[in-house]
């Protein structure tokens, strides 16, 4: 009697045992899932290329200059399939959503292209898509104009503009450069136009797997004190977390 007892405590401990390192397993994974999310996705993110620029919009009055000053970011985000991933499935849509930034002035809109040229895709574009995102659809080739992604990989392309920074007003007959001096003559102080851009990235698979990661950007992405326009190419991205998503 007394031998089946203790048997009876040896299988308890034994079992629980067995289940406090089955809950500390599920824990590790947890904790490591939620530091690195999905880590062999079909597909990935590639790259991303931002162009920032010093852009103007020009007022009618008696002056000779009457400029409305903004600055333009044109983020281009590069999607690829994944080779170390064997799965048979394609982009059916890719979404930017919940974008957020930090501007301490002007006012921030996100556009869309209205062309595939890309030195004039934005000049028709007046459609915020800031509080509402915007998705491309998964088709055989890239489209800015209509939204659409490679099925197999391709191009995500919008515009944030931080619009509305000050106004430049003169009757001289100076060449305009387009850099920091425009900004100064403007009484901008080109510290105050730095701000922090944050979106979410979700990638949809036509195997119904979607997977959601936020990206956080610093914009503009250099500095114009030589030239109206900088550009960046950003590749690092083990701070983004992809993790699925319904």
């Amino acid at each position: 009697m007394e031998k089946e007892k203790q048997k009876s405590v040896i299988k308890k401990y034994i079992f629980i045992f067995f289940l406090v390192i089955a809950i500390a397993i599920a824990i590790i994974l947890m904790i490591v899932y939620n530091e690195k999310g999905e880590i062999n996705m079909p597909y990935k993110l590639e790259k991303i290329i931002v162009q920032s620029s010093i852009d103007t919009q020009n007022n009618e009055s008696e002056n000779l200059w009457d400029l409305n000053i903004s600055q333009n970011n044109d983020i281009y985000i590069y999607i690829n399939k994944n080779t170390k991933n064997n799965t048979e499935t394609n982009i059916k849509n890719v979404k930017v959503d919940n974008i957020k930034t930090t501007n301490k002035i002007g006012k921030t809109v996100a556009l869309l292209p209205t062309n595939t040229n890309i030195k004039t895709n934005y000049i028709n574009s007046v459609e915020d898509f800031l509080p509402t995102g915007f998705e491309y659809k998964g088709a055989t080739a890239d489209n800015m104009q209509l939204r659409e992604i490679g099925q197999n990989g391709g191009l995500v392309a919008f515009r944030l503009k931080n619009q509305d920074l000050g106004k430049y007003i003169s009757n001289e007959g100076e060449e305009i450069k387009y850099n920091n001096e425009l900004l100064k003559k403007s009484g901008i102080d080109e510290k105050d136009i730095i701000f922090d851009l944050s979106f979410d990235l979700s990638i949809e698979t036509t195997n119904d797997e979607k997977y959601k990661g936020t990206i956080t950007i610093t914009l503009p992405v250099g500095n114009f004190e030589e030239k109206g326009s900088v550009d960046k190419e950003i590749t690092d991205f083990s701070k983004v977390v992809f993790k699925r998503s319904e």
